[in-house]
């Protein structure tokens, strides 16, 4: 029976080829363009290579820093110091590890009497590579040893190793950064600058610099920001709440300044929209993600509705001769199902198939900003930024529900006709 109404539901899709084709387009562009909305949504929310643990880390950006008895109108946002962050953040007892990274910078690289290239360069500890995870293919992380002592030592990105050697196997090997020789520990693959936290193309131990004694206003500022990694997201408020006690005391310690964060540490959906001394309003912006998905269904959706809504009164005399020759209300119901169900399926495939083409398409579009203008990385993507199951689902499912009750219900009113006015088409 399942496959008498699927030929039937194809004999009908042929029949009328233009139709089809404008509902199959117009169904599959509802789909793309909500898919294009929800992976440039996802690719800097969703766990994935090298970020692996975005669902249970908090950030801290940006601090803030005021004359004690100030008010927090009148005070200066930066980065934090490597002692602010040491002290506030690298002592957290609830976390499982805690990062602090610099920005990007750019550097140098080259070889004393051979290639030279410009990368981009962040200082960080050995708990970065703990909190993210790199794929090596070569050698190993600098270890906390190595970043302990100040070691100069260095992990290179796949680009920059082949750039400079024409090979990723170069551990051992020394580099000069900025004519500083460091030794080559490692080589991972290149990381994409969407993964904002982890990205780089050259990653050294802060300890191996001068980057500690860059601070000023009584040593709280400075160029570090903070990744905190939780056990699991459910410790996120006791972390919160012993880093406003080492905050407390912090500031206890300092003589003329105190510190604080504006509601950091963030998650990472408000770390992305945090402007320095700006909170961002999370619930407003998941509304206005909202509005625009139900502005780009609901449109298309409405036009597809009313046309599949004319075909079907197009047809009120088939379903009455159907109905005289003893079909029964719920036969006529489950063919209109099918036939739906098949139009949707052909289009919402269609429809996935375009939207990853327009991601690749429109990858700079969609993702350059000021930010990434600066970096010399790409803003690659891989296949699990990309796989949205949830996200598909729910806009295939819309789209199959608006064509099936436009489609459904003059087919469910004409089962329950008289056949003549069924026929007569009243």
């Amino acid at each position: 029976m399942i496959r008498l109404y699927f030929q039937q539901a194809l004999y009908h899709l042929r029949e009328n080829p233009i139709i089809t084709w404008v509902s199959v387009l117009g169904t599959a562009l509802a789909i793309c363009m909500i898919m294009v909305l929800v992976i440039t949504f996802q690719v800097r929310l969703v766990d994935c290579e090298p970020e692996v643990n975005r669902s249970r880390s908090l950030y801290v950006s940006a601090m803030s820093v005021k004359n004690k008895g100030g008010s927090d109108g009148d005070s200066s946002n930066a980065r934090m110091s490597v002692r602010t962050g040491r002290e506030c953040f690298k002592s957290l007892t609830t976390a499982e590890a805690v990062t602090l990274v610099s920005l990007p910078e750019k550097v140098r690289v080259s070889l004393p009497a051979g290639n030279k290239v410009t990368a981009d360069m962040v200082q960080t500890d050995d708990a970065f590579w703990h909190i993210f995870r790199f794929r090596f293919l070569s050698g190993k992380a600098f270890t906390k040893a190595d970043s302990d002592a100040g070691v100069l030592c260095a992990v290179l990105s796949a680009a920059v190793a082949r750039r400079l050697f024409g090979t990723t196997d170069v551990v051992g090997k020394t580099v000069q950064l900025n004519y500083v020789e460091y030794r080559i520990s490692g080589v991972v693959t290149d990381v994409s600058v969407l993964a904002t936290s982890a990205y780089a193309q050259v990653w050294i131990p802060y300890t191996s610099t001068d980057i500690a004694r860059l601070a000023w206003w009584e040593e709280t500022v400075g160029q570090m920001r903070a990744v905190i990694l939780a056990r699991s997201a459910a410790d996120f408020p006791a972390i919160r709440e012993e880093a406003e006690q080492l905050r407390r005391k912090y500031n206890d310690s300092l003589r003329d300044s105190e510190v604080f964060y504006r509601g950091q540490p963030d998650e990472q959906f408000a770390n992305l929209y945090r402007k320095w001394s700006e909170t961002p309003d999370t619930k407003a912006i998941i509304l206005r993600y909202m509005l625009v998905i139900a502005i780009l269904l609901l449109v298309p959706a409405i036009n597809l509705s009313s046309m599949t809504l004319s075909r079907m009164r197009r047809r009120m005399a088939e379903i009455g001769v159907r109905k005289a020759f003893g079909a029964t209300g719920g036969e006529l119901i489950r063919q209109i199902f099918f036939e739906n169900l098949l139009l949707t399926l052909f289009a919402g495939v269609l429809g996935l198939a375009l939207s990853y083409a327009a991601t690749f398409l429109l990858n700079g579009f969609l993702f350059n900003n000021s930010t990434n203008a600066y970096l010399s990385g790409e803003t690659a993507l891989i296949p699990g930024m990309l796989l949205s199951p949830w996200a598909f689902l729910a806009a295939f499912g819309f789209c199959l529900l608006m064509n099936i009750l436009s489609a459904g219900i003059p087919a469910w009113r004409a089962s329950r006709m008289n056949i003549t006015d069924a026929i007569n088409q009243r």
